[in-house]
């Protein structure tokens, strides 16, 4: 997808309703970090990355594809963005505090060194956001569209993968939101009764932990 056509779409009506309870589910799964380092793992167009400054992170997006990373760069000129890959992170260990990585990681065929490469370069801990294979979306948009090609995950998948986590994580939480994906006026009422830890949502969310 076009990284124009993309971000137009986080601006829609909906799309922007869908990207603020996503936010909103991953930074209730973090707590407070104002001031805290995070690197924004497949930064695509900047969008989250620009949310979680605009949160109170000092932030830098890491991308692959060069045409999402130069749109990053023009859209975000107050944010760093540079070109790299999730499976070799060009950083120290614990460089930053947090790493994050927002849907990019369904694009990985194996996100495990992805995974534990953010692992060895955090201090505190890792952020994923993943597509729910146990949703509505999944069942709508399995293959189609902005989604084919994507791999959709389920609790007990990611559970498996933080077993590879060295240390292993000293808490795992997680959380989903956007159980109705259409974001009709009713299913963004439904969506404020729905308690996070059902494992229906469109979007998966795990925080882990380090000590």
């Amino acid at each position: 997808m076009h990284p124009a056509t993309y971000d137009a779409w986080n601006h829609s009506s909906r799309g922007s309703w869908i990207s603020h309870r996503e936010t909103k589910l991953m930074l209730s799964l973090l707590g407070p970090v104002s001031g805290a380092s995070l690197l924004d793992v497949g930064a695509g167009t900047g969008h989250f990355t620009g949310c979680f400054a605009e949160h109170g992170f000092q932030v830098l997006g890491l991308e692959p594809d060069l045409d999402m990373l130069q749109y990053a760069r023009n859209k975000y000129s107050d944010i760093s963005f540079v070109r790299g890959e999730a499976e070799n992170l060009p950083f120290g260990d614990l460089s930053f505090d947090y790493a994050a990585a927002v849907t990019s990681l369904c694009f990985v065929s194996k996100p495990e060194p992805a995974l534990k490469e953010m692992w060895r370069i955090s201090k505190r801990g890792i952020l994923l956001g993943l597509l729910n294979r146990s949703s509505l979306l999944y069942l709508r948009k399995a293959g189609s569209g902005g989604y084919k090609g994507a791999r959709w995950d389920s609790v007990s998948r990611v559970r498996k993968w933080m077993r590879l986590l060295d240390p292993y994580p000293a808490r795992i939480r997680w959380g989903t939101a956007v159980f109705f994906p259409g974001g009709s006026v009713i299913a963004q009422t439904l969506e404020h009764t729905l308690p996070q830890h059902l494992p229906f949502g469109s979007f998966l969310a795990f925080y882990c932990e380090k000590n």
